[in-house]
């Protein structure tokens, strides 16, 4: 659709603000061990931070994939990312729990418009429909800035303190909104205004896609679970050093860099979404399970575990999404953003039942009951028909 040289600087220009764009919604979790004291939360304050975000992620999913069929993806994009890189910069500035909770949920808002408008705008540049390389290349992405997030931003927040590298990593997205702005091309409105509502009913109604976001859903309570939660646990509760615990949680990241591609291509070939979530999704659910073992090497093992599962269910599902939508290609945001927000909003409730859990029982009990709750959204894919 595009000339070959524009759509490989146009697609850089997504995957930059991607990794970014990931960056901004982990390192929170890595560096709240420095947050804690000057905030006065514990574990249940990190588990208020993380439900706010994941509540402004999954409300909005849906208004963004609406607006990207009405006024363009690219216009979405742009929006999205320069709204939460904004948000995160005023996470900086903040002076307690309260302030922090309202701009994690903007910064959710903002991320909302910008994961399927993307998605489909990566695609259209690889010139097909081969969704699941496009779902598999822009995750990829998510998965470096899931290693920059977790590992690299615990040190340079412990060098320069937390709110300088919230202020970093805001900037930084906001420096990469632009370059979606200037460098991608296209972004003019597809839908008509008449027939988008009646579109919207369609998506929202289909079975399969209601299945494969609770698919989904199964897999983001495990995979927030452990992004949030494990680099606190391993340093108050294993006793590990910060920048190890961080190289933990990154490495579920750094494993899913490549079996995030390798699941786009065995979707591409294969198909059976239903079938790879599952197996995927059990894989999770194992993951999430073995966390509750308070040894490093375990929790290491679970992490790179949880890395390629969830990676693999991700690109599969999201991929299917798309593939599954049969209100036509200008509403292929709408399609993936209604399997996303079913798995966000979703997520919002079990960081504080976590942490609650945590300040109750213990660790072993919010890890267990982590697994079971993503076991009992996996199961309704033994349903799913393709």
């Amino acid at each position: 659709m595009f000339g070959s040289r524009g759509s490989k600087t146009a697609i850089g220009a997504l995957v930059a603000a991607r990794i970014v764009y990931a960056v901004n919604w982990l390192n929170i979790g890595a560096v709240y061990t420095l947050m804690g004291p000057d905030l006065s939360g514990g574990v249940g304050g990190l588990g208020i931070l993380t439900s706010a975000f994941y509540l402004g992620l999954g409300i909005f999913q849906v208004p963004g994939g609406l607006l990207a069929a009405k006024w363009g993806p690219k216009k979405i994009v742009t929006l999205g990312v320069l709204l939460s890189s904004t948000a995160a910069i005023g996470t900086s500035a903040s002076g307690s729990l309260v302030e922090v909770a309202t701009f994690r949920l903007v910064v959710g808002a903002g991320m909302a418009f910008v994961f399927a408008p993307a998605v489909v705008l990566v695609a259209t540049l690889m010139s097909g429909r081969k969704s699941g390389m496009a779902a598999g290349l822009f995750n990829s992405a998510f998965d470096v800035g899931g290693i920059f997030g977790l590992f690299a931003w615990i040190v340079i927040a412990t060098v320069t303190g937390w709110r300088s590298s919230l202020f970093l990593s805001g900037g930084l997205g906001v420096a990469t909104g632009a370059l979606v702005y200037f460098l991608v091309p296209g972004g003019d409105a597809r839908a008509i205004p008449g027939e988008i509502y009646s579109k919207l009913g369609s998506v929202l109604r289909d079975r399969r896609l209601v299945l494969v976001g609770l698919g989904i859903l199964g897999t983001d309570i495990g995979v927030t679970l452990f992004s949030s939660f494990a680099v606190y646990y391993l340093v108050n509760t294993v006793r590990v050093d910060p920048a190890v615990a961080g190289l933990v949680g990154g490495s579920v990241y750094g494993v899913a860099i490549f079996s995030t591609l390798w699941g786009g291509r065995v979707y591409d070939r294969v198909g059976k979404p239903g079938l790879l979530m599952l197996v995927s999704n059990l894989g999770v659910v194992a993951a999430v399970a073995l966390s509750s073992i308070e040894t490093l090497a375990v929790v290491a093992a679970a992490a790179v575990l949880l890395g390629v599962a969830s990676s693999v269910a991700f690109t599969v599902g999201f991929a299917a999404a798309r593939d599954f939508n049969t209100a036509g290609e200008k509403y292929d945001s709408l399609a993936i953003a209604w399997v996303n927000c079913i798995g966000l909003f979703g997520s919002f409730w079990p960081p504080l039942v976590f942490s609650f859990l945590v300040e109750r029982v213990g660790y072993w009990a919010a890890w267990g009951g982590g697994a079971a709750l993503s076991l009992a959204l996996t199961l309704p894919l033994l349903l799913l028909r393709e």
